[in-house]
C-alpha cells in the first residue's frame, strides 16, 4: 500500500498542464490552457486545464478531474497505477505504508507468484525458440495455426517439453520452492514432495493483467489422446482470479478505448487470429461463463460489446444468459454469427483483414433483436413455447438500466414477436417488481423501476424550485474564496458598529448558524459540513481537497462550481437572485444576500408548517398561539424582503 503522505507528495509535485500536455496539444489562454478534448471528437477546443486549481474540465462532454483522474481515464489505469506513473515522471520514491501480518503475507505470496510467472514466461518462450523440441513441435503447431513469427512473439507464446521435469528441475536450481511452483500452476507434487511439470508437452498462452503483468497461463496439449483435457489453466490465486481476468485485455485496451467497442470471443486462438487480421479490440473469456467482474472490466474501456459466435446454434443458446450481464451494466450488446462450421479463429485465418473487418461490421446485429428471432424460430407456432420465449426476452429487456432504451426495445420486440406492446410492458413491470423486491428483501415502492404505464413525474417542491441556485452559489463562494480575509461590520452592545477582519468561511458559518440553516440539497450539505468540520479542526481546506476527492460526486460538483464556462450576465441577479459582477470586491455583500434569500425561504417553510397545523387544530388557545407565531414569521419575512428587494404580498 502507498502511504497517504506519499500520495500527497506526488499530488503536490504534479503540474497538471505538464501531465495533460504529454497527451494533448495545449495552448495558453490567460490563466488556463485550452485544447481539443481527448475523450470525445470535437473541432472547436472546449477542453480546459487550470494550473492554479490543478484540474481539467471539458465543457463539451463533461469529463473533469485532476491529474490522477486524467491518467485513469486516458490511459485506463487504476488509482495506484496512476499514482505510480506520476511518481516516476516526477522522480518521487513511494515508500509503502506499514501493513498487517496478514496483508504482508498476502503481498509476499503475490510477489512470489509474480516472480514465478515471470520466470516461467521467459523460460517457456526460450524453450519454444531455442530448443530443437520446441521448434519442431511447439513452433510447428503455431505455424500450422497460421500464426506469423511476429504474432507469436507479440503474445509471448511458449512451449513446455515432454520430459516431465524440465521446468521444475530448472526452477529448483534457481531457488524456487516446490509449493510455490504448485500454487502458480506449473507443478504438481508427488507424495514425497518432489514436483513434476503439470504443463508438460503443451504450448503455453500467457495471461496478462491490464497493466501487462503475467498473472497466469493457459496450456494446450498437442497430443491426440481424447482422454486428456485439451487445455489446462493456472489455478486461482492471490495473483490470478479467472472471473476478473480477460485474455488479451492488455493488448486490446487501447483499441477498445479508441473505438468504444469490444469484440468478445471464447478462446486464446480466436483472439490471436483476429489480432493478426487487424482486429485488435478483442478479448476472450477463456472458455468460462461471462462474469460481472469481466463485464465491468470491459466497461472501463468500451461502451459496446459484440459477441462473436461460431455457427453452432446450441452453443449460442447456451451462452445467451451471460449477455444479460452486459445489458445490466448499461453496455450495448451486439452479436455476430459466423457461417456454419466456422469460428472466429478459422474465419480470420482464411480471409483478408479487409474482409474480416467488413464482415464484423456488416453482420453485427442488436442482441435483443437477434435473440427475439432466434427464440421465435424455435416455437414452431406453439402458443405455450411462444409465451415462454416472450418471457425470456422480457427478462433480458428488464436488465437494460436505461428506461428510454428499454422502451425502444419493447417497441422493437413487440413488432418482432407480433404481440401487443402494452402486454410486453405489463410483463416487463412484473419482472421489474419481482427483481426490485428481491434486491430490497421486502415489498417496496417500485415507482422508479416501472416502464411506460408510468406514474407522472411529480414537480419539485417550492423549496426545491427556489433555493437550489442560492445554495449552489454560496457553496461556490465558499470553495472559491473560503479563506480570503474580508472586513465584516458588527453591532456592539451599545448600538454602535465596528469592523472586524475575518474570513469568508468563518462569516458564512456564523451567518448560517444564527438561524440554524443548512442546505436542503443533500450533496451541497455534505460538502459544506465537511468544509466546516475541517475548518473547526484548524485545517485550511482549499479547492483541491474536493477537486481530487475520492468521492466522485464531491469531485464532480466542486469542479463544476470552480470552472464556470461563461461569465454570468448582470441580468441574472434580478432574474435568479444570484450575485454577479465584481464579486471579489464585495464578497460580504454577495454572501449576506444569498443567506438572506435562504432565510426568507426557511421562514416561508415555517409559515406553511404552521398553517398546516391549523388545519386540524380545534383548541382555541392553541389556534391563537399558532396565529401569533404566523404573524411574527410574516413580520420577519417582510423584514428580510426589504433587505433582498423582494415584494411580499399579504
Amino acid at each position: 500500500m502507498i502511504a497517504p503522505e506519499a500520495i500527497q507528495q506526488v499530488k503536490d509535485a504534479v503540474r497538471i498542464e505538464e501531465v495533460v500536455g504529454d497527451f494533448v496539444a495545449l495552448k495558453r489562454k490567460g490563466p488556463r490552457y485550452l485544447g481539443l478534448c481527448p475523450f470525445h471528437n470535437e473541432k472547436t477546443p472546449s477542453f480546459n486545464v487550470s494550473p492554479a486549481l490543478g484540474i481539467f474540465k471539458c465543457f463539451g462532454c463533461g469529463e473533469a478531474g485532476d491529474a490522477i483522474t486524467f491518467l485513469r481515464k486516458h490511459e485506463h489505469l487504476g488509482y495506484v497505477e496512476a499514482v505510480r506513473w506520476l511518481a516516476k515522471r516526477y522522480g518521487i520514491d513511494l515508500p509503502e505504508e506499514e501493513v498487517t501480518p496478514e496483508q504482508a503475507a498476502e503481498q509476499s505470496e503475490r510477489e512470489s507468484l509474480s516472480v514465478v510467472q515471470s520466470f516461467a514466461l521467459k523460460w517457456s518462450v526460450e524453450q519454444l525458440w531455442s530448443t530443437e523440441e520446441g521448434r519442431r513441435i511447439g513452433s510447428s503447431y503455431f505455424r500450422e495455426r497460421g500464426f506469423r513469427e511476429e504474432t507469436i512473439r507479440h503474445f509471448q507464446l511458449g512451449y513446455v517439453p515432454e520430459r516431465g521435469d524440465a521446468f521444475c528441475s530448472t526452477a529448483l536450481e534457481q531457488g524456487f520452492r516446490p509449493e510455490m511452483l504448485e500454487k502458480a500452476g506449473w507443478a504438481k507434487l508427488r507424495e514425497d514432495g518432489t514436483p513434476w511439470d503439470f504443463f508438460q508437452g503443451r504450448v503455453t498462452f500467457p495471461i496478462h493483467s491490464v497493466s501487462g503483468q503475467v498473472i497466469g497461463f493457459g496450456a494446450r496439449t498437442l497430443r491426440s489422446d481424447k482422454k486428456l483435457p485439451k487445455y489446462f489453466n493456472s489455478p486461482e490465486s492471490v495473483l490470478y482470479n479467472k472471473s476478473r481476468s480477460l485474455y488479451g485485455i492488455h493488448f486490446a485496451r487501447k483499441s477498445m478505448a479508441e473505438t468504444g467497442l469490444c469484440h468478445l470471443v471464447e478462446g486464446y486462438t480466436d483472439v490471436i487470429s483476429l489480432h493478426q487480421a487487424g482486429v485488435t479490440n478483442v478479448v476472450a473469456s477463456s472458455g468460462t461463463s461471462l462474469t460481472e467482474e469481466q463485464v465491468r472490466l470491459i466497461k472501463r474501456y468500451a461502451d459496446t460489446v459484440t459477441i462473436l459466435y461460431d455457427g453452432d446454434p446450441a452453443g449460442v443458446k447456451a451462452s445467451l444468459r451471460g449477455i444479460d450481464l452486459i445489458l445490466a451494466e448499461g453496455l450495448g450488446a451486439k452479436v455476430v454469427l459466423f457461417p456454419e462450421g466456422e469460428d472466429p479463429d478459422s474465419f480470420a485465418r482464411t480471409r483478408s483483414s479487409t474482409e474480416v473487418e467488413a464482415f464484423l461490421r456488416e453482420e453485427a446485429k442488436d442482441f435483443l433483436v437477434f435473440k427475439t428471432g432466434l427464440l421465435m424460430a424455435d416455437t414452431g407456432g406453439d402458443p405455450v413455447r411462444k409465451a415462454a420465449a416472450i418471457h425470456d426476452i422480457v427478462e433480458s429487456i428488464a436488465h437494460v438500466p436505461d428506461q428510454v432504451l428499454r422502451s425502444l426495445y419493447v417497441k422493437e420486440c413487440a413488432r418482432g414477436l407480433d404481440v401487443n406492446e402494452q402486454a410486453l410492458i405489463a410483463e416487463l413491470n412484473k419482472v421489474l417488481r419481482k427483481r426490485f423486491r428481491k434486491e430490497l428483501g421486502r415489498a417496496a415502492d417500485e415507482t422508479e423501476r416501472l416502464d411506460p404505464a408510468l406514474h407522472p413525474v411529480q414537480p419539485p417542491s417550492a423549496v426545491e424550485r427556489t433555493t437550489a441556485a442560492q445554495e449552489r452559489d454560496l457553496l461556490r463562494m465558499l470553495l472559491n474564496y473560503g479563506h480570503e480575509r474580508i472586513v465584516v461590520p458588527f453591532q456592539n452592545e451599545d448600538g454602535s458598529t465596528s469592523e472586524e477582519e475575518t474570513t469568508v468561511a468563518e462569516t458564512m458559518f456564523m451567518l448560517l448558524a444564527v438561524d440554524d440553516i443548512l442546505f436542503d440539497d443533500p450533496l451541497f450539505r455534505e460538502v459544506y459540513l465537511d468544509y466546516r468540520h475541517a475548518s473547526n479542526l484548524g485545517d485550511k481546506p482549499d479547492a483541491s481537497r474536493y477537486t481530487s476527492h475520492e468521492k466522485d460526486h464531491w469531485r464532480e460538483l466542486s469542479i463544476d462550481l470552480l470552472t464556470e464556462k461563461h461569465d454570468l450576465s448582470p441580468n441574472w441577479r434580478d432574474k435568479h437572485r444570484i450575485h454577479v459582477g465584481r464579486e471579489r470586491d464585495r464578497l460580504f455583500d454577495a454572501m449576506e444576500e444569498g443567506i438572506d434569500i435562504l432565510r426568507e425561504r426557511r421562514v416561508d417553510r415555517m409559515i406553511r408548517e404552521k398553517q398546516e397545523t391549523l388545519r386540524n387544530e380545534t383548541n382555541e388557545d392553541t389556534v391563537n398561539l399558532v396565529l401569533a407565531e404566523i404573524q411574527a414569521l410574516n413580520e420577519a419575512k417582510r423584514s428580510l424582503a426589504q433587505r433582498t428587494g423582494r415584494v411580499v404580498v399579504g
